[in-house]
């Protein structure tokens, strides 16, 4: 399964509440309305997060998000027939303008890789690292240093393995960029997101350990850009799911 992902964060004038009722109870109502090749939607509303470092302030460019979108698809055929009919195009889209600041926006084409399973149902904290890769940095040797820096990571910090419940990875695929100006006229990519569950709350200090970690260890390679990669906490609501 592949998934669409964007990082989506609320207009000028509306609150982080505002926003997340709306895209829960409105917005998800129009998607649901009409699926079409969506198998599974699934909002992650932000509790918390941190962006950029404190030597670089280029973060302020693209930093703030208060939504991350995950939408899963079968295969490429059912996301093209989904971002091509007129009902995407002329209602679920233009939805965009009454929530989302579309400058910015962050949004790519994934196909996830699972590292460990923790089965259903899952436990209730999540936390999303986006890593955004250095333009001069091939992909495939990104992919490769950011597999070195999740070993190096989790050799510094074991106590991961003993609170993480499941960890998925996704990966970008460059062939969904066709689509992906749905999203807005300036789309941001990041590279590599990981998705990581845990059990309780106090289990989010040692992520945090793992994340600092792993991010001086993309840095250190170069093969990253840290002012722009970012983590958030979030909490998931599946607004369709026939996968079940």
């Amino acid at each position: 399964m592949i998934k669409m992902l964007a990082a989506v964060r609320r207009k000028p004038g509306m609150t982080h509440a505002e926003f997340l009722d709306y895209i829960e109870h409105r917005h998800g109502e129009i998607a649901r309305t009409k699926p079409l090749g969506v198998k599974r939607y699934v909002q992650n509303h932000v509790i918390d997060s941190a962006f950029g470092v404190d030597s670089d302030s280029t973060y302020t460019q693209t930093f703030h998000r208060d939504s991350i979108t995950e939408l899963f698809f079968y295969n490429m055929s059912d996301l093209i027939t989904t971002f091509s009919d007129p009902f995407t195009q002329q209602t679920t889209g233009p939805d965009a303008k009454n929530f989302a600041d579309l400058s910015k926006q962050a949004a790519q084409l994934m196909d996830e890789v699972e590292v460990s399973e923790a089965g259903s149902p899952l436990p209730a904290w999540k936390a999303m690292l986006f890593i955004k890769k250095d333009p001069g940095v091939e992909l495939a040797l990104f992919f490769s240093a950011w597999d070195s820096a999740h070993d190096a990571a989790t050799r510094q910090c074991p106590e991961i393995q003993k609170v993480l419940r499941q960890h998925v990875r996704a990966r970008y695929l460059p062939e969904g960029d066709r689509v992906t100006s749905y999203f807005g006229p300036d789309i941001a990519v990041y590279e590599g997101v990981s998705s990581m569950w845990f059990e309780n709350e106090a289990d989010l200090s040692v992520f945090r350990q793992y994340q600092r970690s792993l991010f001086q260890h993309l840095s250190d390679t170069g093969v990253s850009l840290p002012s722009e990669s970012f983590f958030v906490y979030v909490k998931e609501v599946v607004i369709l799911d026939s996968c079940q």
